[in-house]
């Protein structure tokens, strides 16, 4: 018995693209990574703005080796000669659009004036939605919290300034 054939629409994720996003990812890194030499150390002794991109520098890092790992198994597995059941899914276009949505949301709930904290709740609980958890008050309780501290780290620890919006205010 054959396997169904693939929509002519969403071909697979082959592991050569896996290796040029790997690639792509490491590039962005290095990017970061250097911009963050340029930036002016600030005269107070702490963490400045330049830990936070060196940060992200190692994050978006990590996450291209993780891409190359997994284009290297998917590799191994067709030089095995394995069944078409190992191959990639072609993905899942209601949790794509639950996630571009999110972000559209995070960006014009700033536009409008709702501040980070309001935008990145939304943010996360439209990602949640994405990966398959439901909109409930617990996903946007969580989202909530994990903002309120990333807007304190950000202004209070790193004298950083984000979009405020009521809440903000409130803080300030």
């Amino acid at each position: 018995m054959s396997e169904p054939a693939a929509p002519a629409d969403a071909p697979a994720v082959g592991w050569r693209a896996q290796l040029a996003i790997g690639a792509a990812l490491f590039l962005l890194a290095a990017v970061i990574l250097f911009d963050a030499t340029k930036l002016t150390v600030p005269t107070v002794v702490g963490v400045g703005p330049t830990a936070a991109m060196r940060l992200v520098a190692i994050l978006v890092a990590l996450v291209a080796a993780a891409h190359w790992v997994a284009a290297f198994r998917q590799r191994a597995r067709e030089r095995a000669g394995e069944s078409a059941a190992a191959a990639p899914s072609y993905g899942n276009r209601a949790a794509l659009g639950w996630v571009l949505g999110a972000l559209v949301g995070l960006i014009a709930i700033i536009q409008w004036g709702g501040g980070f904290v309001l935008a990145s709740t939304w943010l996360f609980a439209g990602t949640a939605r994405g990966f398959g958890k439901p909109l409930s008050a617990k996903s946007l309780a969580i989202g909530f919290v994990l903002s309120a501290l990333v807007y304190l780290f950000f202004t209070k620890a790193l004298s950083l300034g984000l979009p405020a919006g009521p809440l903000e205010r409130l803080v300030a």
